[in-house]
């Protein structure tokens, strides 16, 4: 650590435990292990449950919690943080004391999508159920040229009635990033979610399997990277034909501005991937607007190795990304799994945003946290 280091970055992996309740249908996690660890440690004792957990696997218990949290699952179960889900959490608090926050119910309730910075959570409950084990999933491959069929497609789908164990996301994959199959152009991939098995899943999601030059790699994994990223996840009551096609024109425009920036950034369209909360707004910490039941990831970026101009540039295009999408005049609502500190924090915890303020000054009296709400801003 240099003498400059304003920060101390803690490994956790050592909070690696994990119990099953059979009779409670309880897990009891060490919160230092990603959600790959807690799938494969669930299959092992208990494989015909389900969990809700992260969407992307490699991610971390803790952070993915305080953040809300987003799952496959979140459409039928809600976020992850949610007071269905999670029951409870071990805290280290700031003078080194230990407690189960149900015992503080406050800190308990601000650790469900609270932006952190309330102790360190070591531990979590969560609750487990029977959940189907012939999920079919994964990417469709559609050519770019197809973007105004995929767009009206994706619209009226998700704008009719569905089996709540259906799901989906949407994101453009850059050309050189598909060599392996021969790809001609840049990629929409539809990235399909059924647990009503296969054959619900084709029936459901033929009409994008039937356009002209589609691919099916339901099982196949093909993009990784390494850059430097500006998030501004978006919450969406609806999606749009136009929407769809603004988000793709938008991605395009940046690769034709800086062929470098275009390749560092992405969008993700996660649609019936949220709900209100079971218990109310005032359950959790994050008070999700409602009626938000769709997810539009942006994010621009530069490679590592870039200066620091190509990074400024990247950060301008993150902040002005959602009103370029949805408009100067949209009532734009970002996600705290995404917070930058470009974002208003008192937008997005909204009317629990002071009571959070006090909570932080109260479990973090001498600032030793670094979290997503400021306890002296405002």
């Amino acid at each position: 650590m240099s003498a400059s280091a304003k920060d101390v970055l803690v490994n956790m992996s050592a909070f690696d435990g994990f119990h099953f309740d059979r009779h409670s249908e309880l897990a009891t996690i060490g919160a230092g292990q990603t959600w790959s660890d807690v799938y494969r440690k669930l299959g092992d004792v208990a494989p015909n449950y389900g969990i809700v957990g992260a969407r992307t696997p490699c991610v971390g218990i803790a952070g993915t919690i305080i953040s809300g949290g987003v799952s496959w699952l979140s459409r039928e179960y809600g976020c992850i943080s949610d007071p269905a889900n999670m029951l409870d959490a071990k805290v280290v608090k700031y003078d080194g004391s230990v407690v189960w926050a149900s015992s503080e119910p406050d800190l308990l309730w601000a650790l469900r999508g609270g932006g952190g910075g309330f102790g360190v959570l070591v531990e979590v409950v969560l609750r487990v159920f029977p959940y189907p084990q012939n999920i079919w999933a994964g990417p469709i491959l559609i050519p770019r040229e197809q973007l105004e069929v995929v767009a009206n497609g994706m619209a009226n789908f998700v704008n009719q009635p569905l089996d709540p164990k259906i799901t989906m996301f949407l994101y453009v994959v850059r050309k050189r990033l598909l060599e392996s199959i021969g790809a001609a152009s840049d990629m929409l991939v539809l990235h399909a979610f059924d647990a009503c098995g296969e054959a619900h899943g084709r029936t459901n999601f033929q009409w994008a399997l039937n356009i002209p030059g589609s691919i099916d790699q339901t099982k196949a994994h093909i993009v990784k990277g390494t850059m430097k990223q500006f998030w501004s996840p978006l919450l969406l009551q609806e999606i749009s034909k136009e929407t769809i096609i603004n988000a793709v024109q938008w991605s395009d425009n940046i690769g034709k501005l800086d062929e470098s920036l275009g390749d560092c950034t992405y969008l993700i369209f996660e649609p019936l991937s949220s709900r209100d909360p079971g218990g109310g707004v005032s359950s959790c910490a994050w008070p999700r607007p409602p009626g938000t039941k769709h997810i539009l990831l942006l994010g621009t970026g530069c490679p590592s190795d870039a200066g620091r101009e190509q990074e400024n540039l990247a950060r301008e295009l993150a902040i002005k990304a959602g009103s370029t999408v949805l408009g100067e005049d949209a009532d734009l609502n970002y996600l705290p799994n995404g917070f930058e500190d470009f974002h208003d924090a008192e937008k997005i915890w909204g009317p629990h945003f002071a009571k959070l303020q006090a909570l932080r000054r109260q479990y973090d009296p001498m600032s030793r946290f670094k979290a997503a709400i400021n306890p002296s801003d405002g």
